[in-house]
């Protein structure tokens, strides 16, 4: 059995056809038909997930694994402003989500009907395309095709359709529409001839993992000498790049200033999440900027003077793009100051007290086979950066908008899609801020969540400004005395707990076993204060060892 209401059996059919495989239900009544005509598609997984906001981020974990659209419904009202941060971060991180909005029909807004709010267009600039679906079967299976051709056309991101419904809701019909809708052809992407420089420094921003580029950047760093840097979201671990920036930089003095600027700037990926190798560039100011990409990109707040799109095959271009002779002592300036970092990183994180930074450097080196590791903002991924990560981890973080909400409620879809360990960490604030990512039926059990709870936002200790704020406990590091554990027990989730430095690696290797089919919550209790201490420390440690 299926809807009677043709235009959603049609909707359902297409999205079944064009190969979408899961759906993602924050439950309500107005959406009944969309769940009365998904859930009898044999080759769809329909899911529930009751919180609109968990629901969201969930299904960007799923998309991030698969790189394929996703579908999120939901009822009317506020319920489909609840989709918004999620929506909100695919659009930024450039993730496929379908989204699906039942609505009251036009004539029922503005005259106080239940759950009736303006809906067409609601997301404004935070979506590729939205649309409302008609009531005609023929063109709405001509509104689903083009949404979802445009999930992932230019570039993958939301797109949205809103489907007003008249009520009843929950009629019912034998069969659904046969309907077509045929995969549209594919674009070819130029091989664009970008002019470099020797003394050219190549970007590489959030990526997922790609082997192609990845060979090629090996290929780059040990034929022509190119300058690369990478972060772990880069997903290009154990390669000859200047890994850790932030480091890198504090390293140099101000004479190394004119060996380090470039004169030209490659940007790939996404998000760079080092503030220091922004300013550094701005403060430089380099002729040319050029990101390569094969859709429209926001990367132009890099300081260069000339900033210069280029849609394009990304490995194919890189590749003839790049220089055959390198500046040797604008590589070296780099690379010597980037081993210095290292070895000077090695050498402070000798006998530290437990703290956030000890915590992240014993995880670094400690984290699973082939972990998929989802970092939470603020403080985590910035610690992330001092670290090596191996070359079989993958690293994904919320970096679109770089907010703190759906940390968890990502790991958790992107855990159902690998069958490997996904690993969450984050801090005390952003768990907590996302707790409803555990009232989840999905949790895989190769999922494990670290918190590192130090009492607050200490993001706000390590950044200049917050102190200096009188109230800056209250309104800013918001301090707290509330842990994980009796969350875990109510969602009948296994708990560790850890609070000494000397403990730590034991307590990961009990928490990275199997749980009897349950995912597991490490807390790793560390002091707020310590933690700020060492963080200092190490930047004044590496201003010393120049």
């Amino acid at each position: 059995m299926t809807t009677d209401k043709q235009n959603i059996q049609a909707l359902a059919e297409v999205c079944r056809i064009r190969g979408i495989k899961h759906v993602v239900f924050a439950p309500g009544s107005r959406s009944a038909p969309l769940v009365l005509a998904f859930s009898q598609l044999k080759d769809v997984k329909c899911m529930v997930i009751p919180d609109e906001r968990v629901a969201g981020f969930f299904a960007l974990g799923i998309a991030q694994q698969q790189r394929s659209p996703v579908a999120i419904v939901c009822t009317s009202g506020t319920a489909v402003l609840n989709f918004a941060p999620a929506i909100c971060e695919a659009y930024y991180q450039q993730m496929p989500l379908l989204v699906l909005t039942a609505d009251r029909p036009a004539d029922y807004i503005g005259i106080g009907e239940n759950q009736a709010i303006n809906q067409t267009e609601i997301y404004g600039n935070y979506i590729k395309a939205s649309y409302t679906l008609p009531d005609a079967p023929a063109e709405a299976a001509t509104i689903a095709a083009k949404a979802i051709t445009e999930t992932t056309r230019g570039g993958h991101g939301p797109v949205h359709i809103n489907i007003p419904l008249r009520e009843p809701l929950y009629g019912q019909a034998d069969k659904s529409l046969t309907v077509t809708a045929p995969a549209p052809a594919l674009p070819t992407l130029p091989v664009v001839q970008v002019p470099v420089t020797s003394r050219t420094l190549l970007i590489c921003g959030m990526h997922a993992p790609d082997a192609g580029l990845y060979e090629l950047i090996r290929k780059l760093s040990a034929t022509t000498g190119l300058t690369i840097i990478t972060e772990p979201l880069a997903n290009l671990h154990g390669l000859n790049t200047v890994t850790n920036i932030d480091a890198t930089l504090a390293m140099a003095i101000e004479s190394d200033q004119e060996a380090l600027a470039p004169d030209t700037i490659i940007t790939i990926g996404r998000q760079v999440v080092s503030k220091r190798i922004r300013q550094f560039l701005r403060k430089v100011q380099p002729a040319h900027h050029y990101h390569l990409s094969d859709d429209k990109g926001e990367w132009n707040g890099l300081g260069a003077k000339a900033y210069h799109h280029v849609i394009c095959d990304l490995v194919a271009t890189l590749s003839a793009s790049a220089p055959r002779s390198s500046d040797v002592a604008f590589r070296n300036s780099w690379m010597s100051l980037h081993r210095k970092a290292i070895a000077s990183t090695e050498r402070y994180g000798t006998n530290l007290p437990l703290s956030d930074w000890q915590v992240f450097q014993t995880l670094a080196g400690t984290y699973p086979k082939d972990a998929h590791i989802q970092y939470g903002n603020s403080s985590p991924i910035r610690y992330a950066g001092f670290f090596r990560h191996r070359p079989d981890t993958t690293v994904n973080a919320n970096r679109g908008t770089s907010g703190i909400d759906g940390s968890v409620s990502t790991a958790a879809g992107a855990a159902l899609q690998y069958t490997g360990p996904t690993i969450c960490v984050l801090g005390d604030v952003s768990f907590l801020y996302d707790s409803n990512s555990l009232w989840n039926n999905y949790l895989s059990p190769q999922l494990r969540i670290i918190v590192i709870n130090n009492g607050g936002g200490n993001i706000f200790r390590l950044i200049d400004g917050p102190q200096r704020v009188e109230g800056f406990s209250d309104f800013f590091e918001t301090k707290h005395h509330i842990g994980a554990e009796h969350l875990a027990q109510m969602y009948q989730i296994p708990y560790y707990f850890c609070d000494r430095a000397d403990d730590l690696e034991f307590v990961l290797g009990q928490f990275y076993k199997p749980q009897k089919g349950r995912p597991a919550i490490l807390e790793i209790k560390t002091d707020g204060a310590v933690s700020e201490k060492v963080y200092k420390e190490y930047f004044s440690f590496l201003a010393n060892n120049k």
